[in-house]
């Protein structure tokens, strides 16, 4: 197989086509032609940051640094107090801005013929796990592509002619760059590369056969419209743990069962697996050998890892020595000290999951001056009607009984919250600080709403949204966005106080969801009310930005 570096520059791959980005076509020899304008105003620099939204000119960036012989630094983020802590890390920032300006100004330098080895193209991701501190970790490029190189073989008889790799990660991590960047140069499959972090932003242009490459974030948050959309051939997803439901309603929606990819920035892939069914387990990637240690935490060997050194994980696990699959049951660096006792934190997730009132539960130290063990929790259907019944403190009480069956009472938890989904970043990832958000003095989640106009039916609503209004609360970090169900939730509400009609709905129709809304936005709120049909049309729109959204509301008839 080709590598990355040697297949942008192969004379006869020149016209092949290899990313869209808005309605152009690039092809091998436009990216070569601004890796080498980029190329010779890099070559002073050792180690470079890059940060860009547009896929085309990240790989044009780092392909022009690994020529240059620099070290590619890749921040998690743009956020300028974030890039002041890793500052010390590199010695130019590129965005797309700055890369945009170097290759209008161009360099007519000559530049080597020779192109660099993979193993001596160099790049730094930064993974911060619960802790927020960023901590650099190092991969080659040669590593990358080894991963790859056992992948394709089990991807490519599901990928037909013509299919396109549709991204909503970010190529800023090992698993966006691997997917999104590397893989279909490799393979000459043409990536998009304009940023789409939102199904909003891309649900119109998936074609038939399409590979899309989602996170958790994603797939939990479907928007309704995907039913709609042509058939993806493969759904990839990574990053953090992908819930049976959601695989279920991921297949359900869009016809494939979502493929997970386990690993992390450190190993790179380890193995994968379909959700069809409880406790689906993993199967290792092609080459990748598993063990256990004596505290039974799963341990990988593989030529893309640590060649033939094992790499040791905290990942507990069983092996199924007859398949040679393995299932994962927590993390045993997941341990926080109660009242002077080690309490694991997976044990007493565990003990929760099996509770016929539970679907999902996080255990967490909400606060570091308050050492009281905390739950967020997903209730079962049972859990959810137990709760209208008894409230939330006998509904915490009442799981403590459960977890008391297994464990001391300093793994008790005192502090509990029920939510409908548990919080995650973009990567689909559960970061401390948004579970521990749950546990702060609740914001008001409510816009502020006046009335700015109304005649009899038709009201226009002027809306004001706080920045730290509760639902912008991972959705999505970095870029936050108000959902698009509490957006319907908003306009059934008023709808209801206004026109004096049921809060029960019936049917929602051409529900279109055009542009973000963001914190801090000011907006209008449509509502205009059919009472013949018993409909509502709603639309929120601002001067700023046009159209947000839109749809129709239709309630259903009051039995007689």
């Amino acid at each position: 197989m080709t590598g990355f570096i040697e297949k942008l520059h192969d004379p006869q791959n020149a016209d092949t086509a290899l990313c869209i980005e808005g309605d152009r076509v690039f092809c091998a020899g436009d990216l070569r032609s601004d890796i080498d304008r980029l190329c010779p105003a890099l070559s002073a620099s050792s180690r470079i940051a890059i940060h860009c939204q547009s896929a085309r000119l990240f790989l044009i960036a780092i392909t022009a640094a690994w020529r240059a012989g620099a070290t590619v630094i890749l921040p998690a983020t743009d956020r300028p107090a974030y890039l002041d802590g890793i500052a010390d890390q590199f010695d130019l920032y590129l965005d797309d801005t700055a890369i945009l300006a170097k290759l209008a100004k161009g360099n007519d330098a000559t530049l080597s013929t020779t192109l660099p080895a993979a193993s001596d193209c160099r790049a730094v991701f930064f993974t911060s796990g619960s802790t927020g501190d960023a901590k650099p970790i190092a991969k080659t490029l040669a590593l990358i592509e080894a991963e790859i190189t056992i992948q394709e073989p089990l991807w490519q008889p599901h990928i037909p002619k013509g299919a396109r790799i549709v991204g909503l990660v970010s190529h800023q991590h090992i698993y966006g760059l691997i997917f999104r960047i590397v893989w279909p140069v490799i393979t000459s499959r043409v990536f998009t590369a304009d940023p789409a972090p939102y199904w909003e932003m891309m649900q119109g242009d998936i074609n038939n056969g399409d590979v899309l490459i989602t996170s958790p974030a994603h797939l939990k948050n479907l928007h309704p419209d995907l039913a709609d959309v042509p058939r993806p051939s493969l759904i990839f997803s990574s990053g953090g743990p992908l819930d049976l439901a959601a695989a279920r309603e991921t297949t359900t929606m869009l016809g494939t069962c979502p493929t997970e990819i386990y690993g992390s920035t450190e190993t790179g892939g380890i193995a994968h697996r379909q959700q069809t069914g409880d406790n689906c387990p993993w199967h290792p990637l092609p080459g990748v050998a598993v063990a256990l240690n004596d505290a039974g935490c799963l341990r990988v060997r593989a030529a893309h890892i640590a060649g033939d050194d094992w790499y040791q994980t905290e990942d507990i696990a069983k092996i199924d020595n007859t398949t040679g699959t393995f299932t994962l049951h927590g993390r045993a660096d997941r341990v926080v000290k109660v009242e002077g006792k080690r309490i694991s934190l997976g044990a007493v997730e565990r003990h929760l999951r099996q509770s016929d009132m539970i679907e999902d539960a996080i255990a967490l130290i909400p606060d570091e001056n308050d050492r009281r063990l905390g739950v967020v929790a997903v209730l079962s259907p049972a859990g959810r009607d137990m709760l209208a019944d008894i409230g939330r403190f006998r509904m915490g009480r009442q799981l403590r009984r459960e977890i008391a069956k297994f464990e001391d009472d300093a793994a008790l938890p005192q502090r509990w919250r029920f939510v409908d989904r548990l919080p995650s970043d973009s990567q689909g990832k559960r970061p401390l600080h948004l579970l521990r958000a749950l546990f702060a003095d609740m914001e008001p989640v409510t816009p502020e709403i006046v009335i700015q106009n109304r005649d009899d039916d038709r009201v226009n609503l002027a809306l004001r949204l706080p920045t730290d209004l509760l639902y912008f609360r991972g959705h999505f970090p970095g870029m936050p966005i108000l959902p698009g169900v509490v957006q319907l939730h908003w306009a059934v509400d008023q709808a209801a106080t206004l026109f004096d009609v049921p809060v029960t709905i019936g049917e929602v129709t051409q529900l279109k969801y055009r542009k973000p809304i963001a914190p801090g936005s000011k907006l209008m709120l449509e509502l205009d009310c059919d009472r013949e049909n018993r409909k509502i049309k709603f639309r929120y729109h601002s001067d700023a930005e046009g159209d947000h959204s839109s749809g129709i509301l239709k309630w259903r008839e009051a039995p007689s």
